[in-house]
């Protein structure tokens, strides 16, 4: 039986009976939790191991990539810069990103309505961590629908998106902004963007889970990202138009030809630079 530590507040013991379960019958190698109920903790329970290795004990401070849970934290950054009245949600990207070329507002990109969530170029996994090339790829990029016209979830772009706006506003990346911004002021152990001292801290994401990750995220781009009338088909759209509406349907490039392709990246470490841990 794997030993879990932490505390449970009375009256919710089956929370940590659960826990202990999902420990013992996960594939993985170790695991934590903690839950919030009417102005107070009432469960806070880790387990198990760090490392496929099973050599470092979880930690009350390990850390773990939260995946999407990265998204709001991205989009508080650049509502902070809306509060401060230095970026205005209706206007343009193109005036905080003169280079970007759909015609989106910045509000639309913040609630998964510009519809940049594909990519035309073919890049290899390396690029998702070089954020001068993608952010190039994605301000050249032409929406898969025109903006405001419905939501669709940027899935692996949105940190970008809405990054580099920040950046740009700003002048500090994404990850020092939330940093010296809001994480830090609140006390919250959230980070974009990993030092060493986090490094130490981060939970390895065990190989079979992330290939098993990547292997599903693959098999939904390809039925939802092959051409634009695959696209279409997958979103339900009747027709594309990049003007207002009741314009003509128009596009710049030939539809239903080359496969629009996203990528994916997998890894036996939490190295995608964005860790966090409830406190």
């Amino acid at each position: 039986m794997t030993r879990v530590d932490g505390e449970v507040a009375r009256g919710f013991e089956p929370v940590g009976d659960a826990f202990r379960q999902v420990l013992a019958e996960q594939t993985g190698t170790g695991a934590a939790m903690a839950a919030w109920h009417d102005g107070r903790w009432v469960a806070r329970l880790y387990g198990g191991y760090t490392d496929a290795s099973r050599t470092r004990p979880w930690r009350p401070d390990s850390i773990v990539m939260p995946y999407s849970v990265t998204k709001p934290f991205a989009a508080v950054c650049l509502l902070l810069l809306v509060n401060r009245g230095h970026v205005g949600l209706d206007e343009p990207m193109q005036t905080y990103w003169p280079e970007f070329v759909a015609p989106t507002t910045v509000r639309q990109v913040l609630s998964h309505q510009a519809g940049v969530v594909a990519l035309d170029e073919p890049l290899p996994t390396k690029a998702f961590y070089d954020w001068n090339r993608l952010c190039r790829a994605l301000a050249a990029q032409e929406p898969q629908w025109s903006p405001g016209e419905r939501p669709g979830e940027s899935a692996l772009f949105y940190g970008h998106l809405v990054g580099e706006v920040v950046r740009r506003v700003d002048g500090r990346s994404l990850g020092r902004f939330l940093r010296e911004e809001i994480t830090g002021p609140l006390g919250i152990d959230f980070t974009i963007g990993l030092g060493a001292s986090e490094r130490s801290r981060a939970v390895d994401l065990p190989a079979s889970t992330t290939r098993t990750s990547a292997a599903r995220s693959w098999a939904t781009i390809r039925r939802c990202t092959s051409g634009r009338s695959a696209t279409r088909q997958a979103l339900g759209i009747r027709r594309w138009s990049t003007g207002p509406p009741g314009a003509q349907p128009r596009s710049r490039r030939s539809t239903g030809t080359a496969p629009r392709r996203l990528f994916a990246a997998s890894s036996s470490r939490c190295s995608t630079g964005t860790c966090c841990r409830s406190r």
